[in-house]
């Protein structure tokens, strides 16, 4: 009787797991149907002319569209032909997303985003509206980078009109990534960013975009470049003299404190930030040859250890020092170069000592100075000092670093050449 009774207690289960499969994958065609969505790949926020925001989204075109005549553009006239660009003075976010969703044909769809594009004058504005608003929204990856746009944000959609890549996605999905061979980027991710921004031991950082412009380059570069040894580095975004149709750059970061934008950073101070964040892979810099056979030398750069940072709390201010240890590699030759006699390797790795400390230096006192910005989180390793939350608060780190000074030290070691020498 046992026996009988389990069985049919197994018979059971096994009907109703079978009819709970069934119900959950027979479901009726409804309007989330991968037919009636419409799906947005980057989403562009500038401020209104008419109303609080201009609303800008970029939506993936079906592939049998995508594949038809390369005549069809955007409808913003600039895009790519796999993509179209739509635009509406909003209110909101939410509220802009509600009048697309009444126009297009199809639901607007967020969780293929791959970059949020904000202007650099809302960035100027404050930004946490339009971050909590993004993380709170469930079809919005975290993943998705974050781009301060020196242009408007319509405009960058309109110009991302990738060369290499078939489709305007693959694109934006794989152009961050750049910085693990050039360091002239860092790839900011929304969650970054927001984590960042709610934390009392950094400032956060946006990727810093424009469109191409090569017609206003006019042969300037950042003011703390005081010789030309790194003039290819010291380019922000929209700058480079880099010439190019309906193309947008990544060059640079955008530099917040608390949810405002408060300036930008080169090429070259984005490397410094890399450094001392501990976030190079590697990249390639000039430095003055000190064997006088070219101007200068160009050099692999890549740490060969975590920078080791330290803070000190001196009479009220912070003292900040950091000790920077990297491997080299020579880039450039001459016809009769002899680099790697022991005299010259030391010389070389002097030089390189000495030119690394005086741009990190330079950059480090324009972040706490002229921006009063702890990009790097310095504020984790001053955070000792403080017996309780409360004492910490009222320190006010993210303030106090504007009074920070500055030592660094620096360790080359020139490893070796690519050349066979």
């Amino acid at each position: 009787m046992e026996k009988t009774t389990e069985t049919i207690r197994k018979i059971l289960i096994i009907i109703l797991v079978i009819s709970i499969l069934f119900i959950a994958l027979s479901g009726h065609y409804s309007f989330q149907n991968i037919d009636k969505l419409a799906y947005v790949i980057a989403l562009g926020i500038d401020v209104g002319k008419d109303n609080t925001l201009e609303l800008s989204i970029q939506l993936s075109k079906p592939s049998s569209e995508s594949s038809s005549s390369s005549s069809s553009s955007s409808s913003s006239g600039g895009g790519a032909s796999n993509s179209t660009v739509s635009s509406v003075e909003c209110s909101s976010i939410e509220s802009g997303l509600n009048l697309f969703n009444n126009y297009i044909s199809r639901t607007i769809n967020l969780a293929h985003c791959k970059v949020i594009v904000i202007s650099e004058e809302l960035a100027s504005l404050g930004i946490s509206e339009y971050i909590y608003t993004l993380n709170n929204n469930v079809e919005v990856s975290s993943h998705a980078n974050l781009i301060i746009s020196k242009c408007s944000a319509k405009e960058f959609l309109d110009f991302s009109d990738p060369v290499l890549e078939t489709l305007t996605s693959r694109y934006y999905e794989i152009a961050p990534t750049s910085s693990e061979y050039t360091g002239f980027i860092q790839n900011v991710t929304l969650i970054e960013f927001f984590n960042s921004y709610i934390d009392s031991f950094k400032e956060p950082v946006a990727i810093l975009g424009s469109k191409n412009d090569s017609s206003s380059y006019d042969g300037s570069t950042s003011d703390s470049a005081k010789d030309t040894i790194n003039k290819d580095a010291s380019y922000t975004a929209g700058k480079t003299p880099i010439s190019s149709d309906q193309q947008v750059e990544d060059m640079g970061l955008a530099v917040f404190h608390n949810d405002k934008l408060v300036g930008e950073l080169t090429g070259l101070e984005t490397i410094c930030h890399l450094i001392f964040s501990n976030d190079l892979t590697n990249c390639n810099i000039s430095i003055p040859n000190p064997l006088g056979d070219s101007k200068k030398l160009d050099v692999n750069l890549k740490l060969c250890k975590n920078t080791k940072n330290s803070v000190s709390i001196i009479n009220g201010t912070p003292y900040i020092s950091s000790k920077v240890c990297v491997n080299i590699k020579i880039v450039s030759t001459t016809e009769n170069a002899d680099y790697f006699t022991d005299d010259n390797v030391k010389l070389i790795e002097e030089t390189c000592n000495k030119y690394l400390k005086d741009i990190m230096l330079s950059y480090l006192y324009k972040t706490s100075i002229l921006y009063n910005a702890d990009i790097d989180g310095f504020g984790k390793y001053a955070v000792k000092y403080f017996s309780t939350v409360q004492d910490w608060e009222d320190y006010n780190w993210l303030n106090m670093y504007k009074h920070a000074t500055f030592d660094v030290e620096v360790d080359s070691t020139l490893k070796s050449g690519y050349t066979f020498m």
